[in-house]
């Protein structure tokens, strides 16, 4: 039995490392285009004429690849935790991953545009409202030691479940107002091209980081209430 707990637990901390770090990854990517989405559009107005056009479509496409493959490792990695008796502390604190990113874009947002960064801001209480409203209640268990596993991801958004459902939907509304508001900006010509894009961008990212790390919270908070019942070992 020592040496499951022990196996369990090397799995377990190789699995939250590797998440991390792709999500660190994945994150800085996002949050990096606002050094390089206003660089990437001088060069389209400078250059279309030589190809830098389809140049400029194959970077975007690329790094949207890269994204999409490093969110897909991460998910993957989180897929791999095996909940324990004594994994209780991580899958209290698997939020922190993808919520420790969502003030970081927020700043970043902010500084692009005051507006956006306040809109992002509300958005992201909104979903703090949630969560304490949410804790209020006791955790309800999910059997099933794979269940357990997703749910400690939280990126199971699929299932009926009124919480998960709420925060898709506030996730959705504060997307549409945040990039509606960049929109607005640039069509006043308040927000360059370039960093329209990477408002966006951002404004998206901040979203979802602070719903997944909700969604995590949540997850982990029912795992830990199912351990009873997949075993403690």
């Amino acid at each position: 039995m020592a040496s499951s707990t022990a196996r369990h637990a090397a799995i377990n901390r190789s699995a939250l490392i590797r998440s991390g770090l792709f999500g660190a990854l994945a994150n800085l990517l996002v949050a990096g285009s606002a050094l390089y989405a206003a660089p990437l559009q001088s060069a389209l107005w400078d250059g279309a004429g030589n190809g830098a056009l389809l140049a400029l479509v194959a970077v975007a496409l690329g790094l949207f690849a890269l994204h999409a493959l490093l969110d897909f490792a991460q998910a993957r990695e989180l897929a791999r935790l095996m909940p324990s008796a004594g994994a209780v502390a991580w899958l209290e604190r698997v939020w922190l991953l993808e919520a420790v990113w969502a003030p970081i874009h927020l700043a970043i947002l902010a500084l692009l545009h005051p507006l956006l960064g306040a809109l992002a801001l509300a958005g992201v209480a909104a979903l703090a409202a949630m969560i304490a409203l949410g804790a209020t209640g006791p955790a309800s268990p999910m059997t099933g030691q794979s269940q357990v596993g997703r749910l400690a991801g939280g990126d199971s958004f699929g299932g009926a479940d009124a919480f998960l459902a709420g925060l898709r939907y506030c996730e959705t509304v504060y997307r549409v107002l945040v990039v509606g508001m960049a929109a607005a900006l640039l069509t006043r010509g308040d927000l360059q091209t370039g960093l329209f894009v990477a408002a966006s961008l951002i404004g998206i990212a901040a979203m979802r980081t602070a719903t997944r790390g909700a969604a995590r919270w949540y997850g982990g908070r029912r795992a830990v209430a199912a351990l009873p019942m997949t075993g403690r070992t």
